[in-house]
């Protein structure tokens, strides 16, 4: 059973056209996304991942999507996956050729959460509604290893949808931002917290101030030892 917790939903405009293509069907082009956590961690020299999923349950055209990513520092590595690629299209009798870096067919509504998920897909909730099988992509961030922990950058991820016309052309478009905050952090190994002294232990307080204890010992036995030195070589 594949389940995905989608934290952050965004569903896109549904938009009725009248389709010159299809007189008897009214054309419905959705656009519908969701976004996993908008926090990536990312390891020095190591790799970070975030996903984006797309899904089209109340639409009945192919929606093709394309993705740009703006905003990752110059040192850092980031790509998309699956990376932009082209596809042929069958449309109006036709072959074409479109670049894309998925595209989502229209599914319907479930009810409930899909156990047997097609190959290439995954079944998300959709808060208030059901469950809808969608496509994931990813943004997949690596830093260099000298990078300094703590360094962060707001990383944004552009999609862009689109749907084809009897021509095979774009016969209408839509966009959407995606926002990712990435932060350098330590490795796992040095993430392990230990408490060194927190008051509890009598003896470590000993310890901790031991120094101090030496140093006023030392001054009192001058304060006392000292004068009666000087008195006795005095009297001598």
């Amino acid at each position: 059973m594949k389940r995905i917790a989608v934290m952050f939903l965004a569903t896109g405009l549904l938009l009725t056209l009248p389709s010159p293509v299809l007189a008897q069907e009214v054309a419905k082009y959705n656009f519908a996304s969701a976004q996993g956590t908008k926090q990536i961690e990312v390891e020095p020299g190591g790799e970070g991942k975030g996903v984006l999923y797309f899904y089209n349950i109340d639409g009945n055209r192919i929606t093709h999507i394309t993705l740009d990513i703006s905003g990752a520092p110059g040192n850092w590595e980031a790509e998309l996956e699956p990376p932009q690629h082209e596809i042929e299209v069958e449309i109006g009798g036709r072959t074409i050729t479109v670049t894309e870096n998925l595209h989502v067919e229209p599914s319907e509504l479930l009810s409930e959460e899909l156990e047997d998920v097609p190959e290439g897909m995954l079944c998300i909730s959709i808060p208030g509604r059901g469950y809808a099988l969608a496509k994931a992509a990813y943004i997949v961030i690596q830093v260099p290893q000298s990078e300094e922990i703590g360094t962060t950058a707001d990383i944004l991820v552009s999609a862009e949808a689109e749907w084809l016309g009897q021509s095979g052309a774009a016969a209408i478009k839509q966009a959407r931002d995606f926002e990712f905050s990435v932060e350098v952090v330590s490795e796992a190994n040095d993430s392990a917290e230990t408490i060194k002294d927190d008051g509890s232990n009598p003896g470590l307080s000993i310890v901790r101030w031991l120094p101090v204890i030496i140093a006023g010992v030392v001054v009192i036995l001058g304060a006392v030892l000292i004068p009666r030195l000087v008195a006795r070589r005095k009297g001598g």
